[in-house]
């Protein structure tokens, strides 16, 4: 298990069969969250933008948990989305997504780790699995939208 100081560590892959300027585009429009997956994006609102840092205020259903966080996003076009959860049940959490262009689309790789509280506390033993579990119905869910 993936497990260093009770912070799971997590890493998910996926390919969608989409051009990796689509998959970025699609995946780092925060304003449109919402509108693209309602389900899991139940609100972002851009609190401050500076070059290629972005500061945030989410409500988000992650691992079956509703969750509000402050969040700052670091993108460098099409390759890499750097997150770090600022304010919130995660807080504390970083997890950096990568996009490699592949001849069968784009592939997404999903690192973090992931710091719990409140909420997301009691997912206690089964977090990793369920934080896992989480990430892959997002990029699903993503998936769908860009085929």
């Amino acid at each position: 298990m993936y497990l260093k100081d009770n912070v799971p560590k997590v890493k998910v892959e996926k390919i969608i069969k989409a051009e990796k300027d689509k998959v970025f585009s699609t995946m780092t429009d925060f304003e449109n969250l919402p509108t693209i997956l309602p389900q899991i994006f139940k609100s972002v609102k851009i609190i401050s933008r500076e070059g290629n840092s972005l500061i945030t205020n989410e409500f988000v259903k992650m691992a079956g948990r509703e969750i509000t966080q402050k969040v700052k996003h670091i993108i460098q076009p099409t390759v890499k989305h750097e997150v770090f959860i600022l304010e919130g049940d995660a807080k504390g959490s970083h997890i950096v997504e990568s996009y490699e262009e592949t001849s069968e689309g784009t592939k997404i790789i999903v690192e973090g780790d992931f710091r719990l509280a409140g909420n997301l506390n009691l997912l206690g033993f089964f977090a990793k699995g369920k934080i896992e579990k989480s990430i892959n119905e997002v990029m699903d869910e993503f998936a769908k939208i860009l085929i």
